[in-house]
C-alpha cells in the first residue's frame, strides 16, 4: 500500500512538473511593455505611438502599461520606486505565465530596472531588478526623452548634449543591454537635455517612430537577446549573450517624461 501511494505521488509531482513546464496557450510571440509619463492617465501615456506601431507591426503582438503612480513634485522619488518595483513584478509574472514569449519596455523606471542605480532616493542599487527569467528574453530597449540621459553612450540619438534632470554619472555603462537600446534626446527637451521645448519632449513618436520601429524589427530578426546570471537580481556588468530561437519578449522602454 505504502509502495501504491510513494509510486501515485511520484507520478502526480512528474505530471504537475510536466504541466507547469508545458508550452502556454495564447501566449504572443511578442508582448509590450510601456509607462506613462508624470502626471498623464493611466496607459502608456505619450509612449503609446511607438507602442502602436510596434503592435501593428507584429501580428498577434499584445501590450501592457506598466502600473504604478507616475506622481511628481514631491512623490516623484516614491514614485520612481514604485515603478521600478512594478517593472520587476509585471514582466515577471508574465514571463513566468508565458516563457517563450519576448518583451520591449519604456520608461525611467525601465531604464532603472535594467542598468540598475543608483537614481537619487528612488534607488540606491546598482543592480538589476528584473528577473533573469526576463532579462534572457529582452529584444530591444526604446527610451525616449529620458531624464537619465547622459552624453556619450553608444546608445544615444539625437543631438542632445546635455545630461537630463536624473542623468547618469559620467562614464556610466549598461553593458549587459547597450546593443540593444536606442536612447532618443534632442538638446529642446526639458527633461533629458534641460531644454525649455515641452513639445519636443511630447513629439518623440512622430519625429523618430519610424527609426525606433525599425531598430526593434532588426533586433527581433536577429533573434538575440541578453541573459543575466543568477535567478533575480545580478550586476549590470554581467550578460553573457545567447542566440534564442522561438517567440520573443519585449522590453519597450520609451521614458517619456518625468517618471
Amino acid at each position: 500500500m505504502k509502495l501504491t501511494k510513494t509510486l501515485t505521488s511520484a507520478i502526480a509531482a512528474a505530471s504537475a512538473a510536466e504541466a507547469s513546464n508545458a508550452p502556454r496557450q495564447n501566449c504572443p510571440n511578442i508582448h509590450i511593455f510601456g509607462a506613462r509619463e508624470t502626471a498623464a492617465p493611466p496607459g502608456f501615456g505619450s509612449a503609446s505611438t511607438v507602442v502602436n506601431l510596434v503592435q501593428q507591426a507584429n501580428n498577434g503582438a499584445t501590450s501592457e502599461p506598466i502600473v504604478y503612480p507616475a506622481a511628481g513634485g514631491n512623490a516623484y522619488a516614491t514614485s520612481v520606486t514604485a515603478g521600478v518595483a512594478a517593472v520587476a513584478n509585471q514582466t515577471n509574472t508574465f514571463n513566468q505565465m508565458c516563457p517563450e514569449s519576448k518583451i520591449v519596455m519604456g520608461a525611467q523606471i525601465i531604464d532603472d530596472a535594467f542598468c540598475g542605480g543608483p537614481d537619487g532616493t528612488s534607488l540606491n542599487t546598482t543592480r538589476a531588478s528584473v528577473s533573469s527569467g526576463v532579462s534572457n528574453m529582452v529584444a530591444a530597449i526604446i527610451l525616449m526623452g529620458d531624464p537619465r540621459h547622459v552624453d556619450g553612450l553608444p546608445f544615444n540619438v539625437g543631438n542632445a548634449t546635455a545630461g537630463g534632470f536624473a542623468a547618469r554619472p559620467v562614464g556610466f555603462q549598461c553593458p549587459a543591454f547597450e546593443d540593444i537600446i536606442q536612447s532618443y534626446c534632442d538638446a529642446e527637451d526639458p527633461f533629458c537635455a534641460k531644454g525649455n521645448s515641452t513639445a519636443t519632449h511630447q513629439g518623440y513618436g512622430r519625429e523618430y517612430g519610424q527609426a525606433a520601429l525599425e531598430f526593434v524589427q532588426s533586433k527581433l530578426k536577429g533573434s538575440n537577446a541578453k541573459v543575466l546570471n543568477g535567478t533575480s537580481i545580478v550586476p549590470v556588468s554581467e550578460g553573457p549573450r545567447v542566440g534564442l530561437n522561438g517567440k520573443y519578449l519585449w522590453l519597450l522602454l520609451p521614458v517619456m517624461g518625468l517618471l
